[in-house]
């Protein structure tokens, strides 16, 4: 099964809004369940362009990283509000206030994933069935992250999803 990772910036002053509505409002006796995050995130953020690639590569990057340069990046960001997100919406999400977002570029910056480490890596972490379109989509993943990443700017926040 395929998952879509995407990735919005949202005003900081909106997270409250996105958070709010990220946990639906149960049914009752004679209303219908609501569920409004969708509405709310799409009027409240600008949505990047969404990877092209599955979205489960995403956790491979996130290994990679960890093996290779000692950090996830899953580390940075506002764990508690993520955390809420994640729960509410059943996938990941990871929001990244601006200055976690510039830190995080410091970070990838200059990070590479060449292919043959990337193949090998793959390979010793899932076996060496799919390893060359996996591999192949591991660069793709953190030249997409470095772009999204550096349109986030002061005084927003950016939001990455993978579900």
């Amino acid at each position: 099964m395929s998952a879509i990772a995407s990735f919005y910036v949202v005003p900081a002053e909106r997270l409250t809004d996105v958070v709010t509505a990220a946990t639906p409002v149960p049914g009752g006796w004679f209303r219908p369940a609501r569920d409004t995050f969708w509405d709310v995130l799409r009027g409240s953020s600008r949505e990047l362009e969404i990877f092209a690639w599955s979205g489960w590569v995403f956790n491979t990057l996130d290994l990679y990283l960890e093996s290779r340069l000692g950090f996830m990046y899953a580390n940075f960001g506002d764990a508690h509000t993520s955390q809420q997100l994640s729960q509410a919406r059943g996938s990941d999400w990871l929001v990244l206030p601006a200055a976690s977002a510039v830190e995080l570029l410091a970070a990838l910056d200059g990070a590479e994933c060449p292919a043959d480490d990337v193949t090998a890596f793959v390979a010793s972490e899932y076996g060496p069935d799919g390893t060359e379109e996996e591999a192949a989509a591991v660069p793709a993943a953190l030249t997409t992250l470095k772009a999204w990443l550096a349109e986030v700017s002061p005084g927003s926040v950016g939001l990455l999803s993978v579900g």
